[in-house]
């Protein structure tokens, strides 16, 4: 992982962003709207970075109300299962890494990526980073496909290998400019501990055969 986090902040906008698998053929991805940002996505102790929070590109106001948590547990581990009950989407979760300055998303649609530099499932801090496809020419929507349509309170579970199951909710959704990059909070791993789910979104430029935006949703360990 790159020493500046601002440079790294901003290289994700290609690994999880243009770097997704989309085409212009395929035809349901045209008319995809930008959604509005809301709710709270602060960390209670961001990183020192170069990249100001709110730089990206983001839309809306955010909220300065405290997200409530529940205490950590001692047998955090790497996420191997994404749960989303209110979208019926069940994925595995595969380790990826940053290479050179490039956060990395799996080959299979179906699947997401826990950037393995990121927290664990049930971390007493930091942000558990998750990223993946919107879609694919081949293969149609990815497991992300509708994390632009979560809304508060939404739950999402993470699994471990170990049987460790941890809750989450929904408390935030922004939307990012990839041509601006993203603000180096999204990865912080000091604050208190929260997930952060990323894809595309907004508009697709046909020809760059990119969508224009970076959608991202913070979400906290609540009790199941």
């Amino acid at each position: 992982m790159r020493s500046s986090v601002g440079r790294f902040a901003a290289a994700v906008t290609i690994g999880a962003g243009v770097g997704l698998l989309v085409a212009a053929a395929v035809g349901w991805h045209a008319g995809r709207q930008t959604p509005g940002a809301f709710g709270v996505t602060s960390v209670a102790h961001p990183a020192s970075s170069t990249v100001p929070t709110g730089s990206a590109g983001s839309t809306g106001s955010r909220s300065t109300q405290p997200a409530p948590v529940v205490p950590p547990v001692a047998n955090a581990g790497p996420p191997v299962m994404l749960t989303i009950p209110s979208q019926r989407v069940r994925a595995s979760v595969v380790p990826v890494i940053n290479s050179g300055g490039t956060l990395q998303v799996p080959d299979d649609p179906a699947q997401v990526g826990w950037w393995s530099a990121s927290a664990p499932a049930g971390a007493s801090r930091g942000s558990v980073v998750i990223d993946g496809h919107v879609d694919s020419a081949a293969s149609g929507p990815g497991a992300l496909f509708r994390l632009a349509g979560l809304r508060t309170s939404d739950r999402i579970v993470l699994s471990t290998a170990t049987g460790l199951t941890r809750t989450y909710a929904v408390t935030g959704r922004r939307v990012y400019d990839k041509a601006t990059g993203l603000p180096a909070d999204i990865f912080d791993q000091s604050g208190t501990p929260r997930l952060v789910l990323i894809s595309c979104g907004g508009p697709f430029d046909s020809a760059e055969g990119s969508y224009l935006d970076n959608i991202v949703v913070f979400a906290v360990p609540v009790a199941a």
